[in-house]
């Protein structure tokens, strides 16, 4: 089961992310306008997303749909949407496979950044790993590495962050 939350800026048009993404809602959406970059320390208004789940490798796909479509709600531009969304797919995806728990995902969207927050409850912290030629894992961190502005991860939480051109309405 997926918890899925939403909360949108003043004056904004998001209401209903579940309808658009076909996700199933259990809890009602919150007003989650207030979040911090923890790049930057201060405070990043926007609409955010927030869905929770257990780890299952089919949650993958359902957060890289979800991710798209609240994206795609929020005017974000198509070039670092598909980025994002490449990145929603390797972070769920390492803590479905390398977390504890359930795993939360959250999007915030700000006027110029594009936030990804995936958290579980393991202390370990994603780390880069050289995979081999033959390997068939361990090249997602580094994959958010080169794509992204900034990422961190301090074990529970793993995070990264993208900066676009903001072409307003």
């Amino acid at each position: 089961m997926t918890r899925l939350q939403e909360g949108t800026p003043p004056g904004g048009d998001i209401h209903n992310l579940a309808d658009v993404a076909g996700v199933s809602r259990t809890r009602s959406i919150s007003e989650g306008r207030h979040g911090t970059s923890a790049r930057a320390g201060i405070p990043a208004l926007g609409p955010s997303c927030r869905a929770a789940f257990l780890p299952d490798l089919a949650k993958v796909v359902e957060m890289r749909q979800t991710a798209r479509a609240f994206l795609g709600r929020c005017r974000v531009p198509e070039p670092p949407t598909e980025v994002v969304v490449l990145a929603v797919s390797e972070l769920v995806t390492n803590a479905v496979v390398h977390g504890r728990g359930e795993v939360t995902l959250q999007i915030t969207v700000s006027a110029d950044v594009v936030r990804v927050s995936v958290t579980d409850h393991n202390p370990a912290p994603a780390v880069l790993k050289q995979a081999g030629p033959d390997g068939e894992s361990g090249r997602g961190m580094r994959l958010v590495d080169a794509i992204s502005d900034a990422w961190e991860s301090s074990g529970k939480e793993t995070w990264c962050e993208f900066r676009y051109a903001n072409v307003a309405d």
